[in-house]
């Protein structure tokens, strides 16, 4: 229901099926003073596996470069160590914002020792074998009251997780206790985007159980495979209509819109009254969709968006060239199952190749296109 490192590496290799005697090897890989095991428990109803972790060195305060220090001994592929210090980086900055202090001034305390840089480093490894293509969360939930921490007692969400949350969906539910930890916020950060369930068949599932148990609040971390096919996607489509919005407010949509955008159609239409109108449809992606309604709101006179979440299939495109009288030309192909089933010259090809031969464009498309065919 929340997020905490040890939940995340545990429900990673429940999904995995990864045993204690394998996550013990890794770990005796890396030559740090940690113990693991991996417990088959319940929370509630649900069963789960249970992080336990004891370690044989504490760290009381450590500072970035500390970290980069130790991360940089360890034996393990340069990607998961990479991407392992990009969290701690993450985490750090996070730190640093909340206590307003230069980020590598920051020594950290719980999440600085032996265990974080265990979660972190194991998250990373854990992903690399699973290998996902990306990785999403839903909306987080942070928890509520107050926590314990080496600054005193502090609300949740902590600091560090409302900077490292920021502009991300999150709500409260369940008991009041801290729910979603800095480590797991950072992990959320740094390895997933936001967005809802797409489309997809499920293929997998792991539970990480919490270490404090609530009466009837099922405390885990589930995290879900699906199989859906690379060439299958969601978008959102925004769409609004308006009748009061100048023609000019609209064309500069064009201009506001490029490159934060999927596709936008402005349509006529006739609305109440019998008054003109214009039909906006505007395709976008979970990473920009804030963006793209503050843009709305913000440039025309709607002051109401429909918002629907759309399954889009792709075709795999390429773009293959060829050569025309001397002259290198592109042309975009678009296969489905390994069979091409659109061809069309880039039309900037198109424009070049006529200008040189002193030919139309409608003649420079057709010799790029016909060159393309006798590959």
């Amino acid at each position: 229901m929340g997020i905490a490192g040890d939940m995340t590496v545990a429900a990673l290799s429940h999904l995995g099926g990864v045993t204690t005697l394998e996550l013990r090897k890794k770990v005796a890989s890396w030559d740090i003073p940690v113990e693991v095991a991996l417990e088959e428990e319940r929370r509630g109803d649900f069963p789960g596996l249970y992080l336990r972790i004891e370690i044989h060195d504490r760290l009381p305060e450590v500072f970035f470069d500390d970290i980069r220090d130790i991360l940089g001994r360890i034996e393990e592929r340069k990607e998961v160590k990479e991407k392992a210090l990009e969290a701690f980086e993450t985490l750090f900055r996070a730190e640093g914002e909340a206590h307003g202090v230069n980020w590598r001034r920051v020594h950290l305390h719980e999440a600085g020792a032996w265990d974080a840089i265990f979660d972190l480093l194991a998250t990373s490894w854990l992903l690399e074998e699973l290998a996902p293509a990306e990785v999403l969360h839903g909306p987080v939930n942070l928890g509520a009251g107050v926590v314990s921490s080496a600054h005193g007692l502090m609300p949740v969400p902590p600091p560090a997780v409302a900077v490292l949350l920021r502009g991300r969906q999150v709500f409260s539910a369940g008991p009041s206790a801290e729910l979603t930890t800095p480590t797991g916020a950072a992990i959320l950060k740094t390895f997933a985007r936001p967005s809802p369930l797409p489309p997809g068949r499920l293929s997998g599932e792991g539970r990480g159980l919490g270490t404090r148990k609530f009466s009837g609040f099922p405390n885990y971390l589930r995290v879900l495979s699906l199989e859906g096919g690379p060439s299958r996607s969601v978008v959102y489509e925004l769409e609004f209509q308006v009748d009061d919005s100048p023609g000019q407010w609209l064309g500069n949509l064009w201009e506001l819109l490029e490159g934060r955008v999927l596709d936008m159609v402005m349509i006529p239409v006739y609305m109440k009254k019998g008054r003109p109108g214009v039909l906006l449809k505007i395709l976008a992606t979970a990473e920009n969709l804030q963006q793209v309604k503050g843009i709305l709101f913000e440039n025309t006179s709607t002051i109401g968006l429909r918002v629907s979440l759309k399954e889009r299939e792709e075709l795999e495109r390429k773009l293959e060239e060829v050569e025309v009288d001397g002259e290198r030309a592109l042309v975009k192909v678009a296969y489905r199952d390994g069979r091409p089933v659109n061809v069309a010259p880039e039309f900037s090809s198109c424009k070049e190749l006529a200008v040189k031969l002193k030919i139309s464009i409608k003649e420079a498309c057709r010799r790029i296109l016909a060159r393309w065919r006798e590959k």
